[in-house]
């Protein structure tokens, strides 16, 4: 006889639960899939607090050009809130470029 399996309400997690979960799953895969998780996860995702720290590291997963779209949307959603970007193993020159935009408020830059 099979166990049955229950669904889980992805809404019924509190707030603190699920910020805590989008903060270890990080930025790019909160951009590329976590924030379609259900409505309550995509409202937090669009919450600028949520986006003070963008760690936006490339361990070689993906095309630079891809990280960097990833990396402008992050910024835009922090709505002139991110005070730490991280943009290690894909920050060239034209990367840098595009932070050049928003540098003037960014606290720590790696």
């Amino acid at each position: 006889m099979a166990e049955e399996q229950q669904k889980r309400n992805w809404e019924e997690l509190p707030r603190e639960v699920t910020e805590s979960i989008l903060s270890k799953v990080g930025p790019i895969y909160v951009l590329m899939s976590a924030q379609d998780v259900c409505k309550k996860w995509y409202r937090i995702c669009q919450d600028p607090l949520q986006w003070r720290t963008i760690d936006m590291r490339n361990n070689n997963d993906m095309r630079d050009s891809y990280l960097r779209s990833l990396c402008c949307e992050a910024v835009d959603r922090s709505a002139g809130q991110v005070v730490d970007i991280n943009v290690e193993y894909f920050g060239d020159d034209v990367n840098l470029d595009i932070m050049g935009l928003i540098v003037w408020y960014v606290h720590v830059l790696n």
